[in-house]
């Protein structure tokens, strides 16, 4: 399934950052596995937090997931476009 990950400039528990996202993109909580929680964007898009597993100091990253390559890209650049003018993140999207 095609994926976008998005670095952010913050550095955040994922249980701090799931209440942040959800407020601020209208998110919904998907706890059907409750170790995976994930957000339900718009269009159907899955937002996981990817979150450090060895201790590491490193910035949220999040993976954005959709079927169809161009909702995927809609989609993304709606949050981005959120977390940059409203939380004031600075968002990296590596190639």
């Amino acid at each position: 399934m095609p994926t976008t990950t998005l670095v952010t400039s913050v550095h955040l528990s994922k249980a701090e950052a799931l209440e942040i996202l959800s407020d601020a993109l209208s998110a919904s909580w998907v706890s059907d596995d409750p170790g995976e929680v994930t957000l339900a964007l718009h269009e159907g898009v899955m937002l996981s937090i990817e979150v450090p597993k060895f201790g590491e100091d490193l910035p949220l990253t999040l993976d954005c997931h959709h079927r169809d390559p161009e909702v995927l890209e809609q989609v993304v650049n709606q949050v981005v476009s959120t977390l940059t003018g409203t939380l004031g993140w600075t968002i990296h999207i590596p190639l």
